[in-house]
């Protein structure tokens, strides 16, 4: 690799890491959906059907989803049709749209047909030799291109220069990256019943190659029976669409605050129904109260006194964490009235107890300077409730 290319390259990426607010700004959100394969690369084969049709059926599902309940994100598809587009023209389209968001959609294989479950990838470098075989995999389809050693001439996992760039691209977008695929590997077990296979890294060159926080989806295995039965089922590729959008949507509200519909999913009549499962869908989420057991003598000092089931509260919320941190930590020093909640797999910190908006307000203007994504939120006793209505509620 050239060296002033490679040192354009690193200074670029970071660069990058310094995030932008623009939705924040009253601009559109956007998001890239990204069936994998295509045309003359079919991905993946099970006994009778095709990746790159299933990834195709369940993104423009989930992209229907999106555009039909958050009006303020615009959906970008690198493919609608059965169409072969190369990888690098994947990365470009949405890098020239300056999107928001990647979101890469595909299916599983492997040798031993027994091989089942769901796992969502972000970009990295993994020692994991399963990892590096599923991302090998998955880039192979750059070999079906015209001039693709020019094309990616600079990628290479293997080498010490991309191992750099690969983490400098951590720094960038790794955080975003894992709390979207956090909620989307999640609310996909949950809907699907699939064996968790976890969020895991890998270096997939798509997800390299875009300047946002990005995703890889593998939606189960092909290569087993069951799986390629569950997969190619219309009504369970419709669940697959659903639960993706349910990770979508809660990542969304809470980068934006801007709370969006999120449909009840329909309720599938069959000897075989499955149970009902608690989904990541940003309801009945409770303030915590209790005091850490590790420094109950100081958390008493800033222990919540009882509020009124019908008590109006309206708070910021700057932090969202999955390791849940006492209320006494140093870094609240400054912040007053800080308090938590859990919702979606997160530890999430507020700053105020605020009987008016305005109050909350004022509160987030201060904290802005260190939590520039921090937002306000509203609770009706310990009930999380849209700003809108405890606007409503306090008038």
């Amino acid at each position: 690799m050239n060296s002033k290319f490679f040192l354009f390259v690193c200074l670029f990426i970071t660069f990058l890491a310094f995030p932008s607010n623009a939705q924040k700004d009253g601009k559109i959100f956007k998001v890239v959906i990204d069936a994998g394969h295509g045309g003359k690369d079919p991905g993946c084969l099970g006994t009778y059907s095709r990746e790159k049709d299933v990834a195709l059926d369940v993104a423009l599902k989930t992209g229907k989803l999106i555009s039909d309940n958050c009006p303020n994100v615009k959906v970008i598809y690198t493919r609608s049709t059965d169409v072969f587009v190369e990888l690098y023209n994947r990365a470009k389209i949405a890098n020239n749209h300056h999107a928001d968001l990647f979101i890469s959609f595909h299916c599983n294989a492997n040798d031993n047909h027994s091989a089942h479950g769901v796992e969502t990838y972000v970009m990295g470098l993994s020692k994991s030799e399963k990892n590096l075989a599923v991302a090998r995999a998955e880039n192979s389809a750059m070999l079906k291109e015209e001039g693709y050693k020019e094309n990616y001439a600079g990628f290479n996992p293997d080498s010490p220069e991309s191992a750099v760039m690969f983490s400098l691209y951590s720094s960038a977008y790794l955080n975003n990256s894992i709390l979207l695929a956090d909620k989307v590997q999640k609310n996909l077990v949950g809907v699907t019943h699939l064996l968790d296979r976890g969020v895991k890294q890998a270096p997939y060159w798509v997800l390299w190659s875009v300047s946002m926080p990005s995703i890889l989806i593998e939606m189960g295995f092909l290569s087993n029976p069951t799986e390629e039965k569950f997969l190619t089922d219309e009504q369970h590729k419709k669940e697959i669409a659903d639960a993706i959008y349910r990770g979508f949507a809660a990542y969304y509200t809470q980068m934006t605050g801007d709370r969006v519909s999120i449909p009840e999913p329909k309720k599938q009549e069959s000897k075989n129904d499955k149970p009902e499962t608690k989904n990541d869908n940003n309801a009945n989420n409770h303030v915590d109260n209790q005091s850490d057991k590790k420094a109950d003598n100081e958390t008493a000092k800033i222990a919540n006194t009882p509020v009124s089931p019908d008590a109006v509260r309206f708070m910021v919320q700057f932090m969202a964490v999955p390791d849940k941190i006492a209320l006494t930590d140093k870094r609240f020093k400054d912040i007053p009235k800080v308090n938590r909640y859990y919702e979606g797999g997160l530890w999430k910190y507020t700053a105020g107890s605020e009987s008016n908006l305005q109050s909350a307000k004022e509160i987030l203007a201060s904290l802005k300077s260190k939590y520039p994504d921090a937002f306000v939120i509203a609770f009706k006793g310990d009930q999380k409730i849209p700003v809108s209505e405890a606007v409503k509620l306090v008038k």
